[in-house]
């Protein structure tokens, strides 16, 4: 008989929590980190495009993909 692989499982929380924190800047999240441009309703912005189109994909802003 093989051996079983145990398959961990990580709760939603602990997972956010674990990235955070690999990802944190050196002195932790401050106050301005915070993101500012927000998608408004009923306008339409470009999630994807090309290597130079202005889209969220590319890390445009929210503002900057309006179509």
């Amino acid at each position: 008989m093989g051996i079983k692989k145990r398959k961990e499982k990580m709760k939603l929380k602990k997972l956010i929590k674990k990235i955070n924190k690999e990802n944190a800047p050196p002195n932790g999240w401050k106050p301005e980190d915070k993101i500012k441009d927000k998608p408004e309703e009923g306008k339409i912005y470009a999630l994807t495009g090309g290597p130079n189109d202005k889209c969220i994909a590319n890390g445009n802003s929210w503002k900057e993909s309006e179509c």
